[in-house]
């Protein structure tokens, strides 16, 4: 449809639902009840929830998975992104443990205003057929997995986006409310934290540094962009194929006439090793069987992010791009800064 630019599926309970959709706000939890008592995350999946959402843009456009308790759960959409994530620790839901402070702003989507104003949405079930049928291709499921942390917000294509807004469009009539939504929608608060500034132990933790990246691609970061050979989308831990489970660390997509580049990014924390290699080039291999992937046009190119490289890496590398094989392979290190707060990028000769 062209006016999607980047696009979410953020899941929430229908008990936080009406709180969040009237007043334009979405929060995600730092630990779980186990027990009986609440248990703050560990690191790495702190930085994976941090790393879920510091990719948002303003503008970008979000879509709400609401788990349902005592009926089935459902998709509703379409709504916009008004400011960059933050986090705040001001009480908004009515939850006896969580305020639920890693946080971003969205508003009716300006084009599909009456969508919002009646809370269209479609049945899950309708979401899962789009994965069977392949229309949905970066993920294999809504639901929490084991091995993917605490996942509520993932991002998903263009143009899966604009299937499930056609879906949206077909069920309208039956799968509405009757009255139209009151949206009160809150401001940002004067102080507030980005939440960019909660990204640490870079070079410690593997989230830690695909958060700086997922932030730095989100802002246009010039040297980042211009390794890719220019990004029109990015999305992380993305569904690598329909014979495998497995995810890929950051994916980057270059759209331009017709043709699409997609970078297959392996982070690792410290160096990247001969199995690190063969890790994405088996994900290149993957990747190609996706029905989106034109291989007579499109280009399939690796990349290994890390703190240092194997030699026999480098080498293979070097030989690789020099004899033309169709998806290069690109090596980029990384080096933190800042206390592991950021990290600056140099590409590794190959």
């Amino acid at each position: 449809m062209g006016d999607i630019v980047g696009a979410f599926i953020c899941s929430i309970s229908d008990r936080d639902w009406e709180t969040t959709l009237t007043k334009g706000i979405y929060g995600n939890r730092t630990g779980n009840i186990r027990g009986g008592f609440y248990k703050d995350f560990d690191p790495k999946t702190k930085y994976s929830i941090i790393r879920d959402l510091v990719g948002m843009k303003v503008e970008d456009v979000v879509f709400f998975h609401i788990l349902g308790r005592d009926k089935p759960s459902s998709v509703h959409g379409i709504y916009s992104i008004r400011g960059d994530p933050f986090y705040d620790e001001s009480r908004i839901w009515g939850d006896d443990f969580e305020v639920f402070p890693y946080r971003f702003l969205f508003s009716p989507h300006p084009k599909y205003r009456y969508l919002c104003d009646y809370d269209a949405n479609i049945e899950v079930t309708d979401f899962y057929e789009l994965i069977e049928n392949r229309r949905i291709w970066s993920l294999a499921t809504l639901e929490n997995e084991v091995n993917i942390e605490a996942r509520s917000v993932r991002k998903i294509g263009e143009d899966e986006a604009n299937e499930i807004i056609r879906l949206l469009h077909r069920d309208y009539r039956q799968r509405r409310r009757q009255e139209r939504v009151r949206f009160d929608l809150v401001q940002l608060p004067i102080d507030v934290i980005p939440l960019y500034n909660a990204i640490g132990d870079i070079g410690r933790y593997e989230n830690s540094i695909k958060a700086f990246l997922m932030y730095k691609l989100a802002q246009g970061d010039p040297y980042l962009l211009n390794v890719f050979g220019g990004v029109t989308d990015f999305m992380n831990e993305v569904f690598i194929a329909q014979t495998t489970r497995k995810t890929i660390d950051i994916l980057c997509i270059n759209r331009v006439e017709g043709m699409s580049t997609y970078v297959i990014c392996e982070v690792k924390t410290g160096k990247c090793d001969t199995k690190g290699l063969s890790q994405v080039l088996y994900y290149m291999d993957l990747f190609k069987q996706k029905d989106l992937v034109d291989i007579n046009s499109d280009i399939i190119a690796g990349c290994l992010i890390g703190r240092a490289f194997d030699e026999h890496v480098i080498e293979y590398s070097r030989e690789r791009n020099r004899q033309g094989v169709n998806g290069s392979l690109i090596l980029l290190k990384y080096q933190p800064s800042v206390n592991g707060r950021k990290a600056t990028f140099s590409q590794v000769a190959s």
